[in-house]
């Protein structure tokens, strides 16, 4: 039942759960991606001032994953020519960091970096939930807008869970779970420790 819930008697006779709405799922299951993504990548940025590089070459796998698939298939019209170029953008910054690296120089490569990540991750969302869901195409406009933006939303909140990450989180939670200690941590024992 499309827009609204419903209850199924189950086969004792007893109400069963509600069934989710269709377009609650398609929307969760895009805006879950899409903040699986930013997570990590904000928070870092937040914490440490830097997007770690494990972080960019997990949207490039997916990325590339994508891109493959679609140029392998051969498929016309399957994207509009920005999708492909999104999905081809972590690539390009693989090439440039090779290129800067040998030239011992492009500064600016970081702050491409930092835009590829807390741009691209919305737009990836976008891409790979229309790609990969089903129920996606039949969302309503309005509601595919909201997925991204719930996604910007997440990234922003992880940005500021990273910057102020003393208020809940001791230099020893980051000890223990293998991450270097940012600047500002708070002093004390691991707090989520059981």
């Amino acid at each position: 039942m499309v827009g609204g819930a419903s209850r199924e008697p189950s086969p004792k006779g007893k109400q069963a759960f509600p069934e989710v709405d269709p377009t609650l799922r398609a929307t969760a299951a895009a805006t879950a991606g899409g903040t699986l993504v930013i997570l990590w990548p904000a928070f870092t940025l937040g914490a440490y001032g830097a997007i770690f590089f494990d972080a960019v070459l997990g949207i490039w796998a997916v990325a590339t994953a994508v891109l493959l698939s679609g140029l392998m298939l051969h498929t016309r019209g399957a994207l509009p020519w920005g999708g492909w170029v999104a999905l081809a953008l972590p690539s390009v910054w693989i090439v440039l960091a090779v290129m800067a690296r040998r030239t011992h120089g492009a500064h600016y490569l970081h702050y491409f970096e930092v835009v590829l990540t807390l741009v691209g991750a919305p737009t990836l969302t976008w891409l790979l939930s229309r790609i990969l869901l089903p129920d996606y195409a039949e969302l309503p406009e309005l509601h595919r807008l909201r997925a991204v933006l719930v996604t910007v939303a997440v990234g922003i909140l992880a940005f500021l869970l990273g910057k102020f990450n003393y208020l809940f989180l001791t230099c020893a939670d980051f000890d223990i779970s293998g991450n270097n200690t940012p600047p500002g941590c708070a002093p004390g024992p691991p707090f989520h420790l059981l």
